[in-house]
């Protein structure tokens, strides 16, 4: 009863294990490569990209959905373009120099091809920068046009020579006033 036992080859066990061994640590070397390197950038809605080579702002913009960018050269930093409100406090004196104060709101949006414009030469701070000052050196031209009565009874009229004139000065710096609003006068 002395069975002999088959020869047992490890080369053959090893190469028929190690193949797959192999191939499947290098899916999962790829697929933390990827991961680390993130070589994809996802725009919401209502949000254009500013592509950064390098941190120099490109020409390009990127629209809402999903879009590739190389790993480590280039950053893609999310811009909103969905309409904001800037609400404001405005002192001026009347022509009758009656001081006056006012709350504005302004609705406002950038303009979503300009973004990266936008970014290059404001920031994202454009708020403080251009629209606060730009509707307080508005809302002084137009209020020392009128009386301190005037400035009650024709409200719509000096409303909409503010909207008008602030859209002027706004559109230059790429940002599309949507509307605006006289919210207390006194």
């Amino acid at each position: 009863m002395n069975a002999e036992l088959p020869e047992f080859n490890v080369e053959a066990v090893r190469g028929k294990i190690g193949k797959p061994l192999k191939f499947i640590f290098i899916v999962i070397a790829v697929v933390i490569l990827v991961v680390i390197m993130n070589p994809f950038v996802i725009v919401g809605a209502g949000q254009r990209g500013v592509v950064l080579n390098f941190g120099a702002v490109q020409d390009r913009v990127l629209d809402e959905g999903l879009h590739f960018r190389i790993p480590i050269m280039q950053k893609v930093l999310k811009v909103d373009v969905r309409i904001h409100k800037s609400q404001t406090d405005a002192e001026s004196v009347s022509k009758d120099l009656q001081d006056t104060k006012s709350t504005i709101a302004v609705n406002y949006h950038v303009s979503p091809d300009k973004v990266n414009r936008i970014y290059q030469a404001i920031g994202t701070e454009y708020k403080e920068r251009i629209i606060d000052p730009a509707v307080q050196e508005v809302v002084k031209a137009i209020t020392a046009r009128y009386t301190a009565v005037e400035l009650i009874t024709q409200r719509e009229k000096i409303r909409s020579e503010i909207k008008d004139l602030l859209k002027q000065r706004l559109v230059a710096y790429d940002i599309i006033v949507d509307d605006f609003s006289i919210v207390n006068l006194f």
